[in-house]
């Protein structure tokens, strides 16, 4: 039988039951099911055929004697499909967080440990960073003091040498901003595992 063009819903019954439509089974061969889907504008749709630009819908599939057999559920947009899978990402990692708490960890005190650990590496480096942006800026200070007070131009060594020190003095504050930026993150860090650490022991005190 040739496909038919998609149907208003008012011409569904006349499609369903019209002259020389199968009614008994195994008495002829059975129809494909009539499918209906709402357009764009909501008003409902049916045919043999679901034109392409209408395969994305959900579908309703009815049979002879106009009963819904089956629903197509509508397709899924690209953005649905990516916010489905990073939700399935982010419960996958935080499930295996879960285990690595439980497994690294036996009580709070244990992760305190760490956590301070790893703050005592981070507070050394800072004294260090610290340390060279000062000497770097007292160098700096020293070589601008060398400038003469009337000069019209700089001796180009002189100027050479400040703005390597310059360069350093930047590079030096990047460097203290960054450790004190991570000593933060850890400090927060650590605090969310702790309570998630209660929560998945069940216990207040770990």
């Amino acid at each position: 039988m040739a496909d038919r063009l998609p149907l208003p819903v008012a011409g569904l019954l006349a499609l369903l039951l019209g002259a020389g439509l199968p009614m008994l089974a195994g008495a002829q061969a059975r129809r494909a099911p009539v499918q209906c889907w709402n357009d764009d504008r909501g008003q409902k749709v049916c045919g043999d055929v679901v034109p392409p630009s209408e395969a994305r819908r959900q579908r309703e599939l009815i049979d002879q004697r106009g009963v819904v057999t089956r629903v197509v559920p509508a397709q899924k947009t690209a953005a649905q499909i990516e916010a489905e899978a990073k939700l399935r990402r982010e419960t996958e990692q935080r499930i295996a967080y879960d285990r690595y708490l439980l497994q690294a960890y036996n009580a709070v005190p244990d992760i305190e440990r760490a956590r301070d650990d790893r703050l005592t590496d981070l507070d050394s480096r800072l004294r260090l960073a610290e340390k060279a942006l000062a000497d770097t800026r007292a160098s700096l200070s020293d070589l601008r003091l060398r400038i003469p007070k009337a000069a019209v131009t700089i001796d180009p060594r002189l100027q050479a040498r400040i703005d390597e020190f310059t360069i350093a003095e930047a590079d030096h504050l990047k460097a203290v901003a960054r450790i004190r930026q991570d000593r933060a993150r850890i400090v927060l860090d650590f605090a969310r595992d702790i309570v998630r650490f209660r929560e998945l022991k069940g216990s207040a005190g770990g």
